[in-house]
């Protein structure tokens, strides 16, 4: 899962290791990178601050245009994710709102996966519409509804892979390369599989999008986003990170840059657990379905099988009694918190319909297949047997144990 490419350092030592930091020049470099908590640079005559102004000479002049710990950060981001360059931004969905008002136009058409993160599909179906983008979204993972959308001509193709909740596999590969023949630049949001599992870069995507608040900082104590690019697109992103105003926070990009030091080795034993209780949890009386893309009866595992490195720390159950039957399971629960978001080193449990999927209607959410009894599971760090015992105290009693 950690392993060189081309030579070169694996992910965990480019995750640890960026850039090295002087405060002064005094010998000694910090470890731990500053935290330049400073909203704005003075400079020693008007010249030198006038060529930074005009881009004549590299520098910093006010932390909403660039701040050296963010800077930091984005490097290591842009190494991870193998693109020109990082942009960090105040959240997910700030980058994601960035990107798309930088890529689309009035008139445009934007191409989406159906199976999105619940406010990603707010912004594209109720908000970007007003400002004159023809929104469509379709089952990527069917090749005609595939083949018929990119008939329409879109100008961006966005997915998810794995989807929320459902955890399902778009062939990366394939839609790249078909959307780009047909003309559309594609952006994909990584966030579930993270730099460790896969590289859409890879496979010609344009545009990486991370909601870092996730997987990258791992500690459930940070909201930043992040998107990672080619060279062409770096000036029009900054200019759009610049003039919404979605700029990170330099503390905040500091707890960012100490959860990835230990990313690789969380992805590793998260997907390492989620294989063992996904793996008991198809033998468990109650649970009416498991979507995990490392089951091998999953429909996701052949495609996760030769495009990731790994299966995540993902899965969702559907349960027996529906809404209720679901609600009663999370009020049962001891270790698993009752939360939003994902990726942390605790483990959380979330119920799409009331949470996360709530902005759909009932309508959309059946399209989607996303049931009243569905829960979604995300994997922290805790011993495996400790969460059995959990699930199984939550599950109806006199049912054939989990594992």
């Amino acid at each position: 899962m950690d392993q060189p490419e081309s030579g070169g350092p694996g992910i965990s030592t480019r995750a640890i290791h960026g850039a090295g930091h002087r405060n002064d020049a005094r010998a000694g470099i910090p470890v731990s990178p500053p935290i330049v908590q400073s909203s704005t640079f003075s400079f020693d005559a008007p010249e030198e601050m006038i060529d930074v102004f005009e881009g004549r000479r590299d520098g910093y002049v006010y932390s909403r245009y660039d701040n050296p710990t963010i800077h930091h950060v984005e490097q290591k981001l842009a190494s991870l994710e193998k693109g020109d360059f990082a942009l960090l931004f105040s959240s997910g969905l700030a980058a994601i709102h960035a990107v798309l008002w930088g890529t689309l136009k009035s008139g445009d058409r934007l191409l989406a996966a159906q199976d999105l993160y619940g406010g990603t599909v707010d912004l594209m179906a109720r908000i970007l519409p007003r400002l004159g983008v023809n929104f469509e979204s379709a089952d990527l993972v069917d090749d005609a509804a595939l083949d018929a959308a990119l008939e329409r001509s879109p100008a961006v193709v966005y997915f998810e892979t794995p989807t929320n909740p459902l955890v399902r596999l778009i062939d990366g590969p394939r839609t790249v390369a078909r959307a780009r023949a047909a003309g559309a630049r594609v952006v994909i949001d990584n966030t579930f599989a993270t730099p460790v599992l896969q590289n859409p870069i890879d496979w010609g995507a344009d545009i990486i999008i991370h909601s870092a608040t996730k997987y990258l900082g791992g500690h459930s104590d940070v909201v930043l986003g992040v998107a990672v690019g080619h060279a062409k697109d770096r000036d029009w992103m900054e200019k759009c990170r610049r003039s919404f105003g979605g700029s990170p926070d330099p503390f905040a990009a500091w707890l960012l840059n100490r959860g990835l030091a230990t990313l690789a080795v969380r992805i590793q034993a998260q997907c390492t657990t989620a294989g063992i209780l996904a793996r008991g949890l198809i033998r468990r009386s109650g649970v009416r379905d498991v979507y995990y893309p490392g089951l091998e009866g999953d429909p996701a595992h052949e495609i996760a099988s030769r495009q990731m490195r790994g299966f995540g720390g993902m899965l969702a159950i559907d349960l027996d009694g529906g809404r209720e039957g679901a609600l009663e399971f999370m009020r049962r629960l001891r270790l698993f918190r009752l939360a939003t978001s994902l990726g942390g080193v605790e483990s959380l449990v979330s119920h799409p319909v009331t949470s996360s999927h709530r902005m759909l209607s009932a309508k959309e959410r059946g399209i989607l297949g996303i049931g009243e009894g569905l829960v979604r599971l995300s994997i922290g760090l805790e011993d495996a047997e400790d969460l059995i015992e959990d699930i199984n105290r939550a599950l109806p009693v006199k049912r054939t144990p989990c594992s």
